[in-house]
């Protein structure tokens, strides 16, 4: 990566969560289809799980195919050597997740990450203040809205490229509606033009994502879980249509509703970028 595809002057971006190399395709046809660039995310998990050389040559193949950019990313890591394997195998970003430390020691931990990222050029996103929710063994409360204070402090004293704040949204479900801090986004853009992620996006109303999207500090919308359930509604289709049953099973009709309903969902997700342009 040259340039920062990720800039106070950058366009914005929906960030899908993805598994799989077939996970990755149906999000990148859906990109394809709206001519947008996109970010596939990698959670820990999921990364530990991957094999990485091989799904970094399929990405950089298929975007050229589909004439799009896409870029991987390393979510919510907390382990430098996980960070260190992302680094090695050419993702483009990773974020360094030291929220749940003093914010003296997440500054030092993602100084020490910037280091190390910045000599390949490669992008570092950090977390203040605690998003609430749980994924892949991230949890917070309201109580973890990141204080103005600690962001002057954070921004200030670090060479960061992406400033994850907890304002309000959730990993997982949401149990009602969020109280987004709008406000909060707003004073962010006023002290540091660093490029902002929102963390939990599944799940917020259209009217939601366009205000958010309104505010253009806010570079990066991370969408996981309903990744997931679109790949779910897929598999609920085929039970419906009876392709699952064992004397009629059909494993290309399983995987073709799979990425059409990712790839449906992705869509979707991308015309709110259009809207808000």
């Amino acid at each position: 990566m040259m340039e920062p595809y990720i800039s106070q002057n950058s366009k914005q971006f929906f960030a899908f969560n993805v598994w799989s190399i077939e996970a990755a395709k149906a999000v990148m046809d859906g990109a394809a289809r709206m001519e947008c660039d996109v970010i596939l995310q990698t959670s820990m998990k999921a990364f530990k799980q991957l094999d990485k050389e091989e799904i970094r040559t399929f990405v950089n193949r298929y975007m050229e195919r589909k004439k799009i950019h896409a870029y991987l990313h390393l979510d919510h890591c907390r382990e430098v050597d996980f960070i260190k394997e992302a680094i090695n195998y050419g993702w483009d970003s990773v974020m360094i997740d030291a929220s749940d430390k003093t914010l003296n020691d997440n500054i030092q931990i993602t100084n020490d990450i910037c280091k190390m990222a910045h000599k390949q050029k490669i992008l570092v996103e950090a977390e203040v203040g605690r998003i609430p929710g749980s994924e892949d063994g991230v949890g917070g409360t309201e109580a973890g809205i990141a204080r103005i204070e600690d962001i002057k402090c954070f921004v200030r004293n670090t060479n960061v490229d992406i400033l994850a704040a907890a304002v309000g949204t959730a990993h997982g479900f949401y149990k009602g509606m969020p109280r987004i801090h709008y406000d909060l986004i707003e004073r962010i853009s006023r002290i540091t033009a660093i490029p902002l992620a929102v963390h939990g996006g599944s799940g917020l109303t259209e009217e939601m994502l366009l205000k958010i999207l309104s505010y253009k500090n806010v570079k990066k919308i991370n969408v996981s879980t309903e990744v997931k359930l679109a790949y779910r509604q897929g598999i609920e289709e085929c039970i419906q249509k009876e392709c699952t049953d064992r004397g009629a099973f059909d494993p290309l009709e399983v995987e073709r509703r799979i990425h059409d309903s990712v790839e449906y969902m992705t869509v979707n997700k991308l015309k709110l970028l259009k809207r808000a342009e």
